[in-house]
C-alpha cells in the first residue's frame, strides 16, 4: 500500500509526499532493526543470566565437595603419621597394636576430587562465553577452571598411590575384609568416614606379626611417605580453590546485579 502511494505521489511529481513517505519507511525499518535488536539482547541476557546460574550451583557442589575431601584427606593424613610415627619411633597409635595396624591400613584411602565444571565446558561448546561482557569475569572463570591451581595438579586430586597397592598386599585378606565392614562408615559414598575405634578382630600377637611384616615390605615405607606428602600439598592447594571460588562468585553476583 506505501510503496503504491509512492509510485503515486512520484507521478504526480508531489516530491513533499515522496519525502514523507520515504522517512515513514526509513523509520520503519530503524524502528524494526532496533526492537529485532533489543530482542536478541533480551534473549542473550536471558541465556546468559540462566548460565551464570547453573555456575553458581557448580561452584557451590564444588564447595561442599572440597569441605568432604578436605576433611577425608586430614583423616588419611594423620593415619599416615601415626604409622609413620611407630615406623620411627615404635610408638603404638593409643598404645593398641591394632589401632596401629588400622593407621596403616587407612591411610592407603584415596578420595579422588573432580571440579563441576559441567555448565563452564558447555560455554566454550557452544562458543557463549561472549555473552559475558566483563572480561574480569571471562578471565577469572578461565583461571578456575583451565589454569588455576586445582585443574593443573590431576596427580595431587586424583593420584592412585603405590602405598596403597603394597600395603593391602601386606594385610591378611580377614583383616582387610573387616576393616571395610566394620572401620569405614557410609563405604563409597561422597561422605565416606572412618571409625578409629572400631573393636580389634585379632589378637595382639597377630596384630604385631602384621606390623612386623609392614615394616618388613620392601618399598612401603618410602612410598607411604611419598603418598602422605602427597596428600598434604593436596589439602594445601584446596585452600586456594576456596578462595578462587569465593572470589569467582563475587563476580558472578555482580554480573547478575547489572
Amino acid at each position: 500500500m506505501l510503496f503504491r502511494r509512492i509510485r503515486d505521489h512520484v507521478a504526480n511529481q508531489n516530491w513533499t509526499a515522496v519525502a514523507i513517505d520515504f522517512l515513514i519507511v526509513v523509520a520503519g525499518v530503524f524502528v524494526g532493526t532496533q526492537v529485532s535488536n533489543w530482542n536478541s539482547n533480551r534473549l542473550e541476557q536471558h541465556r546468559a543470566h540462566g548460565y551464570l546460574l547453573r555456575i553458581q550451583a557448580n561452584l557451590e557442589s564444588d564447595r561442599k565437595g572440597i569441605e568432604g575431601v578436605d576433611a577425608y584427606w586430614s583423616e588419611v593424613v594423620r593415619y599416615g603419621e601415626s604409622a609413620i610415627a611407630y615406623a620411627d619411633r615404635g610408638e603404638l597409635v593409643g598404645g593398641s597394636r591394632w589401632k596401629t595396624v588400622l593407621a596403616f591400613y587407612q591411610a592407603s584411602q584415596m578420595l579422588p576430587f573432580y571440579l563441576d565444571d559441567t555448565t563452564y565446558q558447555e560455554l566454550k561448546s557452544a562458543g557463549d562465553l561472549g555473552l559475558f561482557h566483563d572480561g574480569e569475569l571471562r578471565s577469572a572463570l578461565a583461571a578456575y577452571y583451565v589454569t588455576g591451581a586445582l585443574p593443573s595438579s590431576p596427580h595431587l586430586m586424583r593420584y592412585d598411590p603405590e602405598y596403597r597397592t603394597l600395603v593391602r598386599g601386606y594385610t591378611p585378606t580377614e583383616v582387610a575384609d573387616y576393616i571395610w565392614s566394620s572401620c569405614v562408615l557410609r563405604m563409597g559414598r561422597q561422605d565416606e568416614s572412618f571409625d578409629p575405634d572400631c573393636a580389634p578382630p585379632i589378637s595382639d600377637a597377630q596384630a604385631q606379626e602384621i606390623l612386623d611384616g609392614y615394616l618388613a615390605a620392601p618399598g612401603l615405607l618410602p612410598a607411604l611417605r611419598f603418598w602422605i606428602t602427597n596428600q598434604k600439598v593436596a589439602t594445601g592447594v584446596l585452600v586456594g580453590v576456596r578462595r578462587d571460588s569465593s572470589a569467582l562468585v563475587r563476580l558472578l553476583e555482580r554480573e547478575m546485579s547489572r
